[in-house]
């Protein structure tokens, strides 16, 4: 009787210890920069809370797994948001973390949040500059759209010439 109580003990132990984490995310920085930061918090709450890349670089093109800690909240929806080399920002709004198809979280630079930006001088470059960078987004998506649709192309047919 022992020996059943100590096998199911382990059984038990062992479930939890390969059981995938809850709130287990991969993200994947496809912003075109190098992320310096990865901040998350409850959608519910005001702050960010402590970087998650904890000193680390996220190269463009990598990804990271990384588990969400527990904030004690009942609902798990939260916010993310990443600070590349330059300061830029990418936010994501409102991640409900019980969906599995928000396990893996891909930043672009649609993700880009242009109110970050350092305008706030009042200087008459600034309308200038904003122009610049809008103009400078949607040209590196446009780029960035008609690259991964001619990728994908090639990859078809490199599929099909290899049946």
């Amino acid at each position: 009787m022992k020996e059943k109580i100590i096998l199911i003990i382990f059984m038990l132990f062992g479930v939890f210890i390969f059981a995938e984490p809850l709130n287990g995310v991969l993200f994947i920085n496809s912003t075109g920069y190098d992320l310096a930061e990865l901040y998350v918090s409850p959608t519910s709450h005001d702050d960010w809370y402590d970087n998650l890349l904890n000193g680390q670089t996220l190269s463009d093109g990598e990804s990271i797994s990384i588990n969400i800690p527990d904030y004690e909240d009942s609902d798990l929806i939260f916010d993310a948001m990443a600070v590349d080399v330059d300061g830029d920002e990418y936010s994501r709004f409102e991640i409900d973390l019980s969906d599995e198809s928000n396990k893996s979280i891909e930043l672009t630079f649609d993700d880009y949040d242009d109110s970050s930006s350092d305008n706030d001088d009042n200087n008459s470059t600034g309308d200038y500059d904003t122009g610049y960078q809008d103009g400078y987004r949607d040209a590196f998506r446009d780029a960035y759209s008609e690259a991964f649709k001619e990728g994908y192309s090639k990859g078809m047919e490199d599929a099909e010439n290899l049946q």
